[in-house]
């Protein structure tokens, strides 16, 4: 906010020169009205600058009061005749009103005929949940406004076929599914722990119909025959709830994630014992429930890899690669995140085979975990820290340049606090979070400017929401889902730039 802060002084000092004949000192005068004639620009966003001119405003800041749209402005200066600030957030009613508390306590007040317009910009807000004092809100389901919990590492999916709908899937012990309903601001506990056998859930994929959502399952109890991947089938009214039929998919062990080709349909998960990727094509699940041709009953399906029902691509490096697999919208090509390691490889798909090829680093540095960085660059230059969750979403910018992949791949970049994107380029840049602070700590709950304001901490779900044009990112050391996109009236958003009055823990000006 430093250079903000400067150029704002810039301008009142062209200003004061343009009015010159005006006497800017004269103190406010409570037997006079206060005025307001206009305001420049008379449209902006959060954090922009703003000129507010009348009369009789004085020259004591702490007299006055400035909101826009209801909600408090910072105050820069204010002289007799005009007064300099930021636009705070939020203000999108647009009012703008001037107060003045006089010595005797009394207040004076005036609205300005005309409204300021108020232009959203994208910010990080939070959609949902908090943190107490004590961190004892507890787990409560219902509206956004109330609801809390969100306090375990996973992953999220929104509903291909009801999009108003984005599920969490919770990697802890007696993991469950949790969904979001953005259209009626509610919350809710989806499908219980005991539909999975009361073990650690990784992430969600949904067939190319999406009639069925495939959950992945980390847990070893069965040795190799161990549930890698649970399907299960929507309702008849295409929901998903503890009354749905959920069944085993494919058995292994200790299966970290799951993926559908978006093209072919065939089924991608993996083994952390080996750090295998393996394939499976759905439609033998399906048929293993036909009669055969001669008429006898199918065989029973075990989805056991002795039986045939899946087969092993490669070995990405070392046994303990603990890795997701996110699959181009094209099918051309998925990018496996490497979590414990710090890397992200791509493989390359064989369409003759329908198949993933051997894999090759495309960002980061195999490293283990306290070996991690912050490294925004090119390829094996950038620097990462336990990368989680991704998602590709198409960038306007090159289909408009006519490029043949038109995809950012943004990731939950989950102990650098912050999420990241890599461009079709193998660049990598840090969107969101990072921001200062006077304490010095990168992470925090703080909500507001992509970079100059938002802070996150220890990041791992990411979904993106196509309609809305929006991110949502599960915070699970904040407790909180949070959202990236432009600014939303009816959720938690962005803090005040107010001078750190709030606290260490406050984005100083930069």
């Amino acid at each position: 906010m430093k250079g903000a802060f400067i150029g704002l002084l810039a301008i009142a000092a062209v200003s004061c020169k343009s009015d010159e004949k005006v006497d800017t000192t004269v103190p406010f005068d409570p037997t006079r009205p206060v005025t307001v004639t206009g305001f420049t620009p008379e449209s902006g966003g959060y954090q922009d600058q703003i000129i507010v001119k009348g009369s009789n405003f004085g020259t004591d800041k702490s007299m006055v009061s400035l909101k826009i749209g209801g909600k408090q402005a910072v105050l820069v200066s204010v002289m007799s005749d005009k007064m300099y600030g930021f636009v705070p957030s939020g203000a999108f009613s647009g009012e703008v009103e001037v107060t003045i508390i006089d010595k005797d306590g009394k207040v004076h007040s005036v609205v300005s005929d005309k409204k300021f317009n108020y232009e959203r910009k994208s910010v990080v807000g939070t959609l949902c949940g908090y943190q107490n004092e004590n961190d004892s809100q507890g787990e409560v389901w219902g509206s956004f406004d109330i609801c809390s919990g969100f306090n375990s590492e996973g992953c999220m999916a929104i509903d291909p076929l009801y999009p108003d709908r984005v599920y969490i899937a919770y990697d802890r012990g007696e993991g469950f599914l949790a969904q979001l309903d953005l259209e009626k601001r509610e919350s809710s506990r989806l499908m219980s722990s005991n539909k999975f056998q009361n073990q650690r859930l990784r992430n969600i994929a949904f067939s190319n119909d999406g009639k069925y959502m495939l959950v992945s399952t980390d847990r070893a109890d069965n040795g190799t025959k161990s549930t890698s991947v649970w399907i299960v089938t929507r309702n008849a009214d295409g929901t998903f709830s503890d009354k749905s039929s959920c069944q085993s998919l494919v058995a292994y062990k200790q299966c970290n994630g799951v993926a559908v080709h978006p093209v072919n349909g065939e089924v991608y998960f993996n083994s952390y014992e080996g750090g295998q990727l393996f394939r499976m094509n759905l439609d033998d699940y399906f048929k293993s429930f036909e009669p055969t041709e001669e008429g006898e009953e199918p065989k029973e399906w075990t989805g056991y890899l002795d039986d045939g029902a899946f087969r092993e691509l490669f070995k990405i490096q070392d046994p303990s690669y603990e890795f997701q697999t996110t699959i181009h919208p094209s099918g051309k090509y998925a990018y496996l995140t490497v979590i414990n390691r710090n890397y992200i490889l791509r493989t390359d798909y064989d369409e003759v085979k329908k198949e993933f090829t051997t894999p090759y680093t495309v960002v980061g540095f195999n490293s283990d975990l306290s070996h991690g960085g912050w490294v925004d660059a090119v390829g094996t230059n950038a620097r990462l820290s336990r990368p989680y969750q991704g998602v590709f979403v198409k960038n306007p910018e090159y289909e408009a340049e006519g490029r043949e992949d038109v995809y950012d791949f943004y990731f939950a970049d989950c102990t650098n606090f912050c999420i990241r994107y890599i461009t079709p380029d193998g660049l990598v840049r840090t969107y969101a979070g990072r921001a200062p602070s006077t304490n010095g700590n990168i992470w925090g709950t703080e909500d507001g400017d992509l970079r100059q304001a938002a802070r996150f901490r220890d990041v791992t779900g990411i979904a993106y929401d196509e309609k809305r044009d929006m991110f949502y990112v599960l915070d699970h050391n904040n407790r909180r889902i949070r959202y990236i996109g432009k600014e939303m009236e009816n959720s938690i958003v962005v803090p005040d730039p107010d001078d750190n009055e709030n606290g260490d823990d406050t984005p100083e000006e930069n």
